[in-house]
This record gives C-alpha cells, structure tokens and sequence, in this order.
C-alpha cells in the first residue's frame, strides 16, 4: 500500500528549495505558516500540500479562527491544495481539566462545522473531518457511515491521537479506530494520523497518511534521524544519532556519532555522503540535521511496507 508522510512546519529557508525540488509532502497551518503557504504557491512542484485549519495552535493560544476567511481562502487557492482540514473543536480550555460537558459538546461542533465548511467548499472531496481521542467512538462511526444525497461517503477522515499520553494509548487508540472503520459501511475510507511521532507505529497501522515534526525537532537536539548503520538494520525504522558535541549528553540520543568505533564511523560516514553531506557540517548545523533527516523519513515513506494486522477486532498490545 502506497503511504504519504507530511512533512510539518517546514519553514527553514534555507533548505526549502530541496523539498520544493523532490516534491515532498508538506504539512503547513493556515494561521501559524500562512506566509509559508503564500510561497509555497508560486513554486512549480508536484509535491502535495496539506492545509491545517489551526484550530490545535488556536485552542492553546485562546483564540477564535475566523471560519469564513479560512473557507475563502481555501476556496481560492483549491487547485493547488491536496486536502485541508476542517475547523475542529478541541475539547475545553487549554491546560484546564476536561469535563464531560466537554467531551460531549465538541465533536457536536465539529460535525456541525464539517457540514457547513462542505456547503461552501468548492472540492468537499479535499476536505477532511477530524475525530479525537477521548471522544465517544459513535462520532467517528458516524463518519464513517454518513451519506450524502448523491450516496457516496466521506472519502477522507483524520485521526487525531493526543499528544499527552503514551505511545502504546495512542496505538491502542489507532487500533479501535481502525475495528470501527472495518466494521462500517465506508471500510476503504482513507486516513490520516495528526502528530504522528513513531514510524513503527506507523507501520502497524493502515493508514494512508500522516504528518510529523519530530524530523525537525530531533535536529534541534544535534541527532539525525537515519538508517541503523550501527547494527546494520538499515531496512528497520532506523535510530536518532547524536551528532552534535554540544548536545551528546541529551536524553532521547541513545547513540552518538563520537563513541563509535573507527569501523561504524566509515560506515555512517559513508551514509553520510551519500545524502550529500558529512559529520563536519551535521556536528554545527541544525538546518544540515534537519535535511538529512527529511531525506531519511522520506525515504522511508517512499518505500513504505504495512506491517500490522488484517483485522483489529480484539488488537493486542504491540509496544
């Protein structure tokens, strides 16, 4: 099955012209990287462009998104839009306890707005809802089986783990997700996962796209992102290398570049060269990190092999 990876927040300027140049997947929110958007359309690249309402960043900030601009402004730039998300309501207040009244009103107004930004979409097609962890699964089973007049479905449904619990609660949450879409009218919807942080993850569940930032994020810490040339796994979903002196002694870098033996520092050199750069400029250069590590990921995207289940009735626990 083919996967796409979203690339998230890809505003370094210095290194957008190879994304532009492979037509990488990029993610991009409306009110946080709207300039970003802006010259994303004047570049001539057959790369997909995903468009987020915001409504994440817009919740943290207490703000309120302006819903007609956002549907104008996707309306006028649609052709070039591979899918856009809807304006969703995020449960509650930002780091205030969620009440059930919360968790209740929320999806309502989310459907509500789906509906109405579908009316005045000039491609519903690309318009994609969002359904959220922690809500009642009979919102994301309404997803799946409405119908519209002309009998067809929602072609496109987001999933939207939350970023505060672990890794085996995100899956576990994929995972039912996934024995509800199965066990609907709409089984072959396609789906998107938000935040998506683990390409093993990823690669136990059936999803047709994601996005992520860790790719960046990890080269704010002075690691790259990359094949397993250590153990030799390089078919694996591959290791966050310290390469950076400054930050080796960082927690989420389980191997450095500098304590491996000369044999394992040819063999990353050698990887190294081959994506176009060298440990000299990765140890200095957060911008150099982040694209070694685009490519990584994009690669692996690129050949991308499900490994999961064929049904998740009744999905056992696999981290």
């Amino acid at each position: 099955m083919s996967f796409t990876l979203y690339m998230a927040s890809f505003d370094d300027k210095s290194i957008l012209p190879q994304a532009w140049e492979n037509d990488w997947p990029l993610l991009y929110s409306q009110i946080n990287n709207r300039r970003c958007i802006l010259d994303r359309l004047q570049v001539p690249t057959n790369g997909k462009l995903l468009i987020d309402s915001g409504a994440h960043s817009a919740h943290t900030k207490g703000i309120k998104l302006d819903l007609e601009e956002y549907i104008g402004f996707v309306n006028d730039n649609i052709n070039k839009f591979t899918l856009y998300v809807q304006v969703d309501k995020i449960p509650g207040v930002y780091r205030m306890p969620k009440t059930a009244k919360d968790w209740l009103e929320a999806p309502q107004l989310s459907w509500e707005n789906y509906l109405y930004m579908r009316e005045r979409s000039k491609d519903p097609s690309k318009l994609v809802p969002v359904f959220h962890q922690g809500e009642d699964f009979k919102w994301l089973q309404n997803l799946c089986d409405y119908t519209f007049s002309d009998g067809s479905h929602i072609p496109y449904i987001g999933l939207s783990p939350r970023g505060d619990v672990s890794l085996q609660a995100k899956y576990d949450f994929s995972a039912k997700c996934f024995e509800v879409i199965q066990n609907s009218s709409n089984p072959n919807v396609k789906t998107h996962a938000f935040g998506a942080t683990s390409l093993e993850m990823l690669e136990k569940l059936p999803y047709t796209s994601a996005d992520s930032t860790t790719w960046v994020l990890v080269s704010a810490y002075g690691q790259v992102w990359m094949p397993n040339c250590i153990t030799g796994d390089i078919n694996g979903v591959g290791i966050k290398l310290g390469v950076s002196k400054e930050n080796i002694a960082h927690p989420t870098a389980t191997q450095t570049y500098w304590e491996q033996s000369p044999a394992v520092k040819k063999k990353l050199d050698d990887y190294f060269e081959s994506i176009g750069t060298n440990i000299e400029k990765l140890a200095v250069s957060h911008s150099e990190r982040a694209l070694a590590s685009a490519k990584y990921v994009q690669n692996w995207a690129k050949n991308y092999q499900y490994k999961g289940l064929e049904t998740f009735a009744h999905a056992k626990a696999l981290f």
